[in-house]
């Protein structure tokens, strides 16, 4: 039985929430985000403890024909600077039980890697489109031309990404009928937290996501399209159905 589309109702954001940056166009900012040449280094806000990532088993569809299939996998951040957050969630709990097929692994891993990306770019002051990490990421250009937007209002803002709460991703695919194109939903545990650069001072409550610790679940989903055989992420926003 071929699976439906799910009815997504995206609210774009600059850089996914999936991670971090919300929407919204400098209105007369330059196209690109300005780097300060007074000879100061970018400021690491990442943690130098490497997450382990959430054990879980994760379903590729979220509808009553989920395949059988129970293959397990590791999902969230494997190696890498973002530790998980603190909340601690009961290992029964469907967000905490998702199956994945293995022809959806490539999916999930070019998410994960792109989130990774996204998110160690926006704790470092200043905001810099071309990091290694953002430029070595799984992101179509769409994707980027987008994510520039969001790190030049953040950059007017004086807001740089406090990512040392930790973040915990748990994606599944939902759908990938198109060979092409495939929808992953992730119920997030974001303890993540826009800040003041100087003062350190937390951003106003509209500053999405602005959640610090332990960590609240945020559903959010995600489009990845298939470009010359590698899997990008292309766009993504809230999705509350991602946390079951």
């Amino acid at each position: 039985m071929k699976r439906s589309h799910p009815a997504f109702s995206f609210i774009v954001v600059a850089a996914l929430v999936l991670g971090a940056c919300s929407s919204g166009d400098s209105s007369n900012g330059d196209p690109t985000v300005p780097i300060p040449t007074d000879g100061t280094t970018p400021a690491s806000t990442t943690s130098s403890e490497p997450a382990t990532g959430s054990t879980t088993t994760s379903t590729s569809s979220a509808t009553s024909d989920a395949p059988t299939s129970t293959a397990t996998t590791t999902s969230g951040p494997p190696t890498t600077l973002i530790r998980p957050a603190d909340l601690v969630t009961d290992p029964n709990d469907p967000n905490n039980l998702h199956t994945s097929l293995p022809e959806h692994q490539p999916i999930i891993d070019a998410y994960v890697a792109a989130i990774n990306a996204e998110l160690i770019t926006y704790s470092r002051w200043p905001l810099d489109p071309t990091s290694k990490e953002l430029m070595g990421a799984p992101i179509s250009d769409e994707m980027r031309s987008r994510e520039n937007s969001g790190l030049v209002e953040r950059t007017r803002l004086n807001q740089v990404l406090d990512i040392s709460g930790g973040m915990t991703l748990r994606p599944y695919v939902v759908e990938n009928d198109d060979p092409t194109r495939a929808f992953v939903w992730d119920c997030q545990i974001d303890a993540t937290f826009w800040k003041d650069n100087d003062s350190g001072a937390k951003a106003p409550p509209d500053a999405w996501p602005n959640n610090g610790s332990p960590g609240v679940e945020v559903g959010v989903s995600a489009v990845m399209v298939l470009v010359e055989g590698e899997w990008l992420l292309d766009d993504g926003g809230l999705e509350p159905r991602a946390c079951a």
